[in-house]
C-alpha cells in the first residue's frame, strides 16, 4: 500500500470511528437458540400449526437469513456433539467429538461460552433434554467421546462452570451440584421460587431424560421458554454482559421417531422461547440474538398445510440425521453477517464479532495503531477463506478487506 493510501485510510478511521461509534457498540450479550434436528421443513411444519402458515414463526420475521451446511469432519451427515463444537468453537471435529481438536493434536479447543466466561460475563445452559447430552456439552465441555457422560459433567462443575444449567438431571445430582456451589431446583416452582438477582450459580434438575414432550404435557416441569426467561432473569444482573445458549432437544427425539404430533409442537415452543429473547432484548443496542439447528433429522417434507392447531400432512424418508443445510436467523448487532451461504463453523465468528479479538491482531486485548498497521497490510486481499480469512483481517467475512472491514475495525477501536 502507498504512503499517501496509508494515510488516507488513517484518516478514513476516525471519520468512521467517530460516525460508528453509537451503532457499534460491542454485542454485549449474545443468546443462542439451536433447534436440535430442525430442518427448515420442521419450521415450516411449526409456522403452519402454529399460524396456520409457513413463514410465521417469530424468528422468520428477523432481517437477515441464511442457509448453512452442517457436515462434519469426518462424514457428510453431521451429528449432534460435531455440530455443536462447530458451532461453539469454529472448527470441524469428527463425529461423537466433544470440543476438542480430533481430527488434530486432541487440544481442548475454546469454546464461545468460554470466550465470554473469560471476559468476565456470565453464562448460561439451557436444554430440553439431559444437560449432559450433546448440544450443550459442546459448549461447556471437551471429551473425545459425547457418551462420557460423567466427564462431560465434571467439566461443567469443575472447569467451565456455567451459572446457569437448566435441564434433565441424567448423570448430574444434586448433591454433585451442591457440592460444586450451585444451587439446584428440581421442578417448575422450584424454579420460578428463585431470586434471580441474587443467585449465581444455578443448576435445575428437571425430571431424568427429558423435560416431557408438550404434546403429553410436562407435568410440574417447566416449558423451555420458562427456563429461558428465568435464565434470562439470572444472566442480565452482569454488567459485562452474558452468553445463553438454548436448545430445544426434543425436537430431534421427536423427529428420530418420526413423530410430527411430538415434533412440531416442540418446535413451536422452541419459538416461544425465542419470542421471550424477543421480549427481553427489545429496545437494546447491545444484543445479538441467533437461531439455528445442528442439522435435520427424518427427512422430513411438508406437502400440505392442514390450517392453524391442526398437524400439517408430512412425509419422513429416514430415522436419522441427514446432509440437509439448515436455517439460521439473527437480529441485533452484527445480525446482518448472518445472510447467503454459511457453514455452522462460521457462528463462532459471527458471535465474537464486535468483541476485543476482532481487530487485536497482536493479542494484546486492545485494539491499537499496531493492530491497524497489521490491518493495512491486508488491505484489498480476495478470496479470504475459512479458517485464515486472510489472517482473520476480513473482519465481515466477506471473502474480501475492504471498507467495511475497516468500518469494523473502526467499531472496535481501543475496546478493551
Amino acid at each position: 500500500m502507498s504512503v499517501r493510501r496509508f494515510w488516507y485510510c488513517s484518516i478514513l478511521i476516525v471519520i468512521i470511528f467517530f460516525h460508528t461509534q453509537a451503532a457499534a457498540a460491542p454485542a454485549r450479550n449474545v443468546i443462542l437458540f439451536i433447534g436440535d434436528g430442525m430442518g427448515l421443513e420442521q419450521v415450516k411444519a411449526g409456522g403452519m400449526y402454529a399460524n396456520g402458515e409457513p413463514n410465521t414463526l417469530c424468528f422468520e420475521a428477523f432481517d437477515y437469513f441464511a442457509q448453512v451446511t452442517t457436515y462434519s469432519a469426518d462424514s457428510a451427515v453431521t451429528d449432534s456433539a460435531a455440530a455443536a463444537t462447530a458451532i461453539a468453537t469454529g472448527h470441524k471435529v469428527n463425529n461423537a467429538v466433544i470440543s476438542v481438536a480430533i481430527p488434530g493434536d486432541g487440544s481442548q479447543l475454546q469454546t464461545l461460552l468460554e470466550y465470554a466466561r473469560d471476559r468476565g460475563k456470565k453464562t448460561g445452559l439451557v436444554t430440553t433434554v439431559y444437560i449432559s447430552h450433546a448440544t450443550p456439552a459442546g459448549f461447556g465441555a471437551h471429551d473425545t467421546s459425547r457418551n462420557h457422560y460423567t466427564a462431560i459433567v465434571s467439566d461443567y462443575l469443575n472447569q467451565t462452570r456455567p451459572n446457569v444449567l437448566f435441564g434433565a438431571a441424567n448423570y448430574i445430582t444434586v448433591s454433585q451440584a451442591t457440592a460444586a456451589g450451585y444451587a439446584t431446583v428440581t421442578d417448575y416452582e422450584e424454579m420460578s421460587g428463585v431470586d434471580t438477582n441474587s443467585v449465581t450459580y444455578i443448576s435445575g434438575q428437571f425430571g431424568r431424560d427429558q423435560i416431557p414432550y408438550e404434546y403429553d404435557g410436562v407435568g410440574d416441569m417447566p416449558h423451555l421458554s420458562q427456563m429461558t426467561a428465568t435464565a434470562l432473569d439470572i444472566l442480565d444482573n452482569e454488567p459485562c454482559g452474558f452468553f445463553l445458549m438454548v436448545e430445544g432437544g426434543t425436537i430431534d427425539w421427536a423427529c428420530h421417531d418420526n413423530d410430527e404430533d411430538r415434533a412440531i409442537p416442540e418446535v413451536n415452543e422452541f419459538a416461544n422461547s425465542v419470542q421471550v429473547a424477543i421480549d427481553w432484548a427489545t429496545g437494546r443496542t447491545d444484543t445479538l440474538i441467533l437461531v439455528t439447528a445442528d442439522h435435520e433429522t427424518g427427512g422430513m417434507e411438508v406437502p400440505a398445510n392442514n390450517g392453524q392447531g391442526v398437524i400439517p400432512t408430512v412425509s419422513w424418508s429416514t430415522g436419522d440425521h441427514t446432509d440437509a443445510n439448515v436455517g439460521a436467523w439473527a437480529w441485533g448487532v452484527n445480525a446482518r453477517l448472518i445472510d447467503g451461504a454459511m457453514d455452522n463453523t462460521d457462528f463462532f465468528a459471527v458471535a465474537t464479532m464486535n468483541e476485543v479479538g476482532f481487530g487485536d491482531f497482536d493479542g494484546d486485548d486492545k485494539v491499537t495503531f499496531s493492530d491497524f498497521a497489521f490491518f493495512v497490510q491486508r488491505w484489498e486481499q480476495q478470496d479470504c477463506q475459512w479458517p485464515d480469512y486472510c489472517e482473520a483481517a476480513d473482519l465481515d467475512l466477506s471473502g474480501r478487506v475492504d471498507y467495511e472491514d475497516l468500518a469494523v475495525f473502526a467499531g472496535n477501536w481501543l475496546l478493551r
